[in-house]
């Protein structure tokens, strides 16, 4: 029982009343309290975060009115990486406001919050009337030919990701 308790007394003493620190100069300023997010350094919380994240990707691959893209025989809609989350989508256009939509009722339910800031689009097409057009209608930056993602360049030509990497 010993045992049991102490693990209880751990998991306590990680939850209740998070603070961080900050280092300025030298000096200890007073401790902020966190009230949401992922922990730094519990091994926890990015688990419980994807465990709820999946419930938002769930919804998602499962809405018809979001295009997704064909990779050979398999449709793909999005794919996630930490507290990422990369959609595919055909028409972004009419596919980016239901998109919109789920995050903001997602958002409301479990407290989870997109920047949209520092979302972009990386548009796979050659056509600067359409992109043009994009960047009117979508809530995201576009991004130039190219985009550096977990330290890779993506960029909208196969053949140029050996040279851009």
């Amino acid at each position: 029982m010993g045992g049991e308790e102490t693990y209880r007394n751990i998991v306590k003493a990680i939850y209740e009343k998070h603070t961080a620190n900050i280092i300025l100069n030298g000096e200890k300023l007073k401790a902020i309290p966190l009230k949401s997010g992922t922990r730094p350094g519990c091994p926890l919380s990015p688990l419980l975060f994807n465990i709820v994240l999946e419930i938002l990707a769930t919804t998602i691959r499962q809405t018809k009115e979001i295009k997704c893209i064909q990779m050979g025989r398999e449709e793909v809609k999005l794919s996630l990486y930490a507290d990422d989350m990369i959609p595919y989508i055909e028409n972004p256009k009419d596919s980016t406001q239901k998109l919109l939509e789920l995050i903001n009722e997602f958002r409301k339910a479990a407290g989870y919050k997109t920047n949209i800031q520092k979302s972009v689009t990386f548009l796979y097409n050659n056509n600067e009337t359409l992109e043009n057009e994009y960047k009117n209608t979508i809530a995201f930056k576009i991004k130039p030919p190219k985009i550096k993602y977990l330290g890779i360049n993506l960029t909208k030509e196969v053949k140029d990701l050996y040279a851009e990497n």
